[in-house]
């Protein structure tokens, strides 16, 4: 396992912590799994990640091809895709929720799907943002609103507003629920060998 810069962060790597459907995890487990994807790759790397990942959140079908599911994930997925609504946002119209989020990380707002990008300023970061403002009055968060927030309000179950949502393999462009962990603060420091700053919130996300 790869050692910190900072001492105090090998410390407490015991600490375990419940993911998607009740899997425990120990911090010094998630340290070791968050080494898939990072910001620092060279960029044909990236380009690649994003590329392979792309072809299932901006898949614009009502279901996802089976062969693409395997293609992207591996031949071994048998999870059908679910849509569930974000429960931060309440409003329906004719019938549909104001957004939904399926367990692939696909969004719908009012039952049609949005197109998904890369956080302004971080090309190939792999932090995913909603891209399709036609209707920007209709919106209630901006762009810096980051998908994986949507999918972790709708399926992991002590998801609340503060909470730090780590990506497991650190891909944040697989925003897979089973892939999302909640973290205190201190608890991602641990994770990543480096001190994480206070999350800026957006003051719209969730009104």
């Amino acid at each position: 396992m790869e050692k910190s810069n900072y001492p105090q962060l090998d410390e407490g790597l015991d600490e375990k912590v419940i993911g998607f459907d009740g899997k425990i995890f120990t911090l010094k487990e998630l340290r070791a799994t968050a080494n898939e994807y990072t910001a620092k790759a060279p960029i044909e790397e990236r380009k690649s990640i994003k590329k392979k990942f792309e072809q299932i959140f901006n898949c614009d079908k009502d279901k996802i091809p089976d062969e693409l599911l395997k293609e992207v994930y591996g031949g071994n997925i048998k999870t059908a895709e679910i849509w569930k609504p974000v429960p931060l946002y309440k409003t329906e119209k004719n019938g549909e929720a104001e957004y939904s989020v399926s367990n692939f990380g696909r969004i719908k707002h009012y039952g049609i799907i949005m197109k998904q990008g890369d956080k302004l300023g971080k090309e190939y970061g792999g932090y995913l943002v909603m891209k399709d403002y036609t209707r920007p009055a209709e919106y209630k968060f901006d762009s810096t609103t980051c998908v994986y927030r949507f999918v972790a309000a709708a399926f992991l179950p002590n998801y609340k507003k503060g909470m730090h949502v780590h990506h497991i393999n650190n891909n944040g462009y697989d925003c897979r629920p089973e892939n999302l962990i909640l973290l205190e603060k201190d608890q991602h420091s641990l994770v990543h060998n480096f001190p994480i700053p206070e999350l800026a919130e957006d003051p719209n996300y969730g009104k």
